[in-house]
């Protein structure tokens, strides 16, 4: 074969990874699959093999684990945290090695007894190629149609959801930062996954860190039972490593502690200077989009979220509105996710006028997550095909002149502390009564009535004085203190059951309770 065309050969297959600690064992290894047509590289030090598999998309790795004192299963563990493509070819002394038919069962696609013979291993990884190629394309499959299914959720009937896909459609090519800001269940994560889809990335992994999770201090599910690598800046690197070529999506940035926030923007200085830093140059290789549901320019104000990073994240920015300012959307989402899930049923439903009426007349706190799940519940427990207004729950919920007092609250993407539990909180006007609303307030099938104990939970000052004096800050802070203590109050202390009917998880709840000094 002429060398022009070896090398040909070589660039269109993907490139070996290969360890052993007998270096006449991994020299013949090296050159069996380079007659072959494969190029390969040998690793004595697991940081920089492991760093390599990270690099590649799915790359084929011939390793005896002994080489970095590790077993079969442990080895295997690290190689998929950083690659869960890579295809492992074990290399062991004998087949009854402790653990290697463990690591076979663990996902290992095969391995050889030392030493090697070369046509045999030609031949292995030849299988494996086929085999990383089908999982490569399996994986992007179920993520098309995974976006495919999303996106046919983002309805852009109304014009600022039109705005908005025209807004997304622009953006997805570039290299530049997303910063999407909106509240909960608006669908950021749907508008980032569109981001990549429609992006030149859409081929490399999508991978979510979420900023919640660090802050309550819970990695396992982030790391599927591997040890989360030390320091915050190990750990974005890391992420970054699993994202390499593709997109990392920050969600819920405005959860970020300092420390998160300093490795962060430390992080993108490296992307941004082409700098390897530590993070063997994966910051360059990614595209970053970031999420909240808080406002970020205010975080900033106050000096919770730094301003360098602000800037760096903020270069293409996304604003979600919330599901009652685009009411067009409604109708035509409530029919898509009735098709979406009566498909799972086997059954096609419609929505009755008087269905589609409250369905307009609702205010949805939760946005587009809560109008699914009520969709989802009226399949589910439906008996007829025609989904009435009472089936959804909401026959008696606020009609649009009742919502009045609600569109004067601060949306929960723009308030800085208080989240979803001051967005829920309406603000009142001097002339209105002192009552504040229930738990089950705009809840389906509850109509508005006083909170227990909400009159030992207010303050005796009148409402026009609550309300109307001091900074804004000040009188939203006043309007979730009271709201929460009701909350607690009614819950008869369960500080989880007050959560789940103030809309929010306990960890916010403490920290709001902390701050409000309640």
């Amino acid at each position: 074969m002429e060398v022009g065309q070896q090398d040909d050969l070589q660039s269109s297959r993907p490139r070996v990874l290969i360890a052993d600690g007998e270096p006449s064992q991994a020299k013949q290894a090296q050159q069996a699959l380079r007659e072959a047509g494969y190029a390969c590289e040998v690793f004595r030090e697991a940081d920089e093999l492991l760093a390599a598999i990270a690099a590649e998309r799915a790359p084929i790795i011939v390793a005896d684990p002994a080489t970095f004192a590790l077993s079969a299963s442990e080895f295997l563990s690290r190689v998929r945290a950083r690659s869960p493509e890579a295809v492992l070819i074990l290399l062991v002394p004998t087949p009854a090695t402790p653990g290697a038919a463990a690591a076979m069962h663990q996902g290992a696609f095969d391995y050889l007894t030392k030493p090697v013979n070369g046509e045999e291993l030609s031949s292995l990884v030849g299988r494996a190629v086929e085999m990383g190629g089908l999982r490569r394309e399996n994986r992007l499959l179920h993520e098309q149609l995974a976006v495919a299914r999303m996106a046919a959720a983002f309805i852009a009937e109304s014009p600022r959801s039109r705005e908005l896909a025209t807004l997304i459609r622009r953006a997805a090519p570039a290299r530049s930062p997303v910063l999407i800001q909106g509240p909960s269940g608006a669908g950021k994560e749907l508008v980032a996954h569109m981001l990549h889809h429609w992006s030149n990335r859409a081929r490399g992994p999508f991978v979510r860190l979420a900023f919640k999770s660090l802050a309550a201090g819970d990695t396992g599910d982030l790391f599927a039972g591997a040890a989360a690598p030390a320091g915050a800046f190990a750990l974005i690197s890391s992420f970054a490593e699993r994202a390499s070529g593709g997109t990392l999506f920050l969600d819920e940035i405005g959860e970020a502690s300092p420390e998160f926030q300093a490795a962060l923007f430390r992080f993108i200085e490296g992307a941004r200077d082409g700098s390897s830093d530590t993070n063997g140059n994966h910051a360059a290789r990614v595209r970053i989009v970031a999420a909240t549901n808080r406002n970020l320019a205010a975080e900033m104000a106050a000096g919770r979220f730094r301003p360098d990073l602000y800037f760096e994240l903020n270069v293409v920015a996304i604003n979600l509105p919330p599901l009652r300012e685009r009411r067009e959307d409604i109708a035509p989402l409530a029919r898509h996710f009735l098709a979406m899930h009566g498909a799972e049923t086997g059954r096609m439903f419609t929505l009755t006028a008087e269905a589609e009426s409250a369905l307009l007349a609702y205010s949805w706190p939760g946005n587009v997550r809560e109008l699914e799940k009520v969709v989802e519940r009226a399949v589910v427990m439906g008996t007829a095909d025609r989904i009435s207004a009472e089936a959804l729950g909401l026959v008696r919920a606020p009609s649009p002149v009742a919502l009045e007092p609600e569109r004067r609250t601060a949306p929960e993407s723009e308030t800085a502390d208080t989240g979803a539990a001051v967005s829920r909180v309406a603000t009142p006007a001097p002339q209105e009564d002192k009552e504040k609303p229930s738990d089950t307030a705009g809840v389906a099938g509850h109509e508005p009535e006083p909170a227990a104990g909400a009159q030992t939970a207010s303050p005796a000052a009148p409402v026009a004085e609550q309300f109307t004096e001091g900074t804004l800050q000040e009188c939203l802070d006043r309007a979730a203190a009271i709201r929460i203590a009701a909350a607690v109050q009614a819950a008869d202390g369960n500080r989880g059951a007050a959560a789940s009917a103030l809309g929010i998880d306990r960890t916010t709840l403490y920290r709001l309770m902390r701050r409000l000094g309640l």
